[in-house]
């Protein structure tokens, strides 16, 4: 996991490893890490005999794979960059060259200060050494003197909480063990930039939170950041540019909101193209509640109701839902232990997640007398409402719920950051409430996500995605999604007789 070069004097090359230097020469603060057309080749042979008789002759037997090719960025201190791409996109190779595991193949790499990296688990660990030992290791590979070290070995201790397996064999520790060693090492060892890969994902809650706090530490210290991970709500939140590869090609790279942004479009265009599939059923996670598995969705034979004709508005709104949300003993309702936060996966997607400082106790959808439904005409009024818990103090979290349509397009997600509503501080159950008057979709089956973020739209403190469905119907004719206000006229410029 821990894997990092002695430091060397700075250079830069047509081909080689980057370059680490734990001292400053003189060279400009920015940038720390820059890359110039940086690409990796691996040669592939059909068999062992190929590539035997390619040595001893003139003809070629392998075929070529650039992993990585033409990449260019640069980093500055304090920054955080981030790298988004499908699988087999080539973001791992990137961070290998980055941390000198890999020789780039052409192209030239240039790192000023030390270098920490969480990579691969395991990665630079000696099976059986104890934890401890392998700290001294780790810090000595990451270019640390021996007092430095000493010093910084109870610090490291003390964040991966490994407790009395710190003194065990590192073979005998979980992968979360591991992370937890790995981690504590990369960000005691005063780098000046700090290359993560996705690993992060495979901690407990608890030490998530406990991770993302760091990171966010050192960023305010100075430290840079490169990070690989599928994550693209931590991507937008702590990158402020983003490199999108696309089988080893940089495809778009700029401000992270824009990037994220078009890549999501993509994948929602390739999610669309696979509608007509039977995704497999979801799988409950250890500690995962029946109640939050997706639900059928309306039935379709049910006779739906005449439309509500009048939208409430204000303190007619706030009445009604006072009834129609009511927690009975919620004081009682509080005290009860939350116990572990529910995880639900359906396939690779995560249906319930969260690292839990936030727990939904219930979703509703409501027309506009509060009355609980899951079918609705075009236009009524739409009332998604979300009970919650909190197990701790959250400071002005963002509520967030969105409308996918059931072929996975997604049509509309607000949230309270982008609308800079319900900022406060809040400890206890409450309901948050996404108010539509007139709901503008046309006929068709829906799924509302509802989430709660951290203030700075990191981390989900909960997150249920597209698990409560519901239809709509329409009394007119018309196509598409949704029907947009509009009025028709002709301009007659000139009538022939007859």
């Amino acid at each position: 996991m821990l894997s990092t070069p002695r430091p060397d004097p700075p250079t830069s090359r047509d081909a080689g490893r980057p370059t680490l230097d734990g001292a400053d020469h003189g060279a400009p603060p920015s940038p720390i890490v820059s890359a110039v057309g940086l690409g990796k080749r691996y040669d592939i042979y059909p068999n062992d005999r190929s590539r035997f008789f390619e040595f001893l002759g003139s003809r070629t037997h392998h075929t070529e794979h650039w992993s990585v090719r033409g990449v260019d960025f640069s980093v500055s201190a304090g920054q955080a960059f981030g790298v988004v791409g499908s699988n087999g996109a080539g973001k791992s190779t990137l961070l290998r060259l980055l941390a000198g595991i890999s020789e780039p193949t052409e192209g030239s790499i240039s790192v000023q200060g030390r270098m920490a990296t969480l990579l691969d688990l395991g990665v630079g660990f000696h099976a059986p050494f104890s934890g401890r030992e392998n700290i001294g290791l780790g810090c000595a590979l990451a270019g640390m003197s021996p007092p430095e070290i000493e010093s910084r070995v109870p610090e490291i201790i003390r964040f991966a909480e490994l407790g009395d397996f710190i003194d065990h064999p590192v073979r005998t520790y979980s992968t979360g063990m591991q992370l937890r060693l790995g981690f504590a090492i990369a960000v005691h060892s005063d780098a000046r930039v700090l290359l993560i890969d996705e690993v992060l994902a495979v901690g407990d809650q608890y030490f998530q939170r406990k991770c993302i706090r760091r990171i966010e530490r050192s960023l305010a210290e100075g430290c840079s950041l490169i990070v690989v991970s599928h994550d693209l709500h931590a991507i937008r939140a702590l990158c402020s540019e983003v490199l999108w590869l696309d089988r080893g090609r940089p495809r778009l790279q700029g401000n992270a909101r824009e990037v994220v942004e078009e890549y999501v479009g993509v994948g929602r265009t390739r999610l669309a193209a696979l509608v007509g599939e039977d995704p497999p059923p979801p799988v409950p996670a250890v500690g995962a509640e029946p109640s939050l598995l997706r639900r059928a969705g309306p039935d379709p034979k049910a006779a739906l109701p005449a439309p509500v004709p009048t939208a409430v508005q204000g303190a007619a709104l706030q009445a009604t839902l006072v009834v129609a949300c009511a927690v009975p003993d919620a004081a009682g309702l509080f005290l009860q232990i939350a116990g572990e936060a529910p995880r639900v996966v359906d396939g690779d997607k995560n249906v319930v997640s969260g690292t839990g400082e936030v727990r939904i106790l219930r979703v509703q959808l409501l027309d506009a007398s509060g009355a609980e439904r899951e079918r609705y005409w075009s236009g009524e009024a739409l009332v998604i409402a979300v009970t919650f818990r909190t197990t701790e103090v959250v400071v002005d979290p963002i509520f967030g719920a969105a409308i996918h349509r059931d072929d996975g397009v997604y049509v509309f997600g607000p949230n309270t950051g982008f609308d800079q509503a319900l900022k406060g501080r809040f400890h206890g159950i409450y309901t948050f409430y996404l108010y539509y008057p007139s709901v503008p979709l046309l006929q068709g089956n829906f799924r509302v996500s509802v989430a709660v973020f951290d203030a700075g739209h990191v981390k989900a403190y909960v997150w249920h995605n597209e698990l409560y469905p519901f239809s709509v119907e329409q009394q007119v004719e018309d196509h598409g999604i949704v029907t947009i206000p509009h009025s028709w006229g002709v301009l007659a410029w000139h009538e022939a007789d007859g």
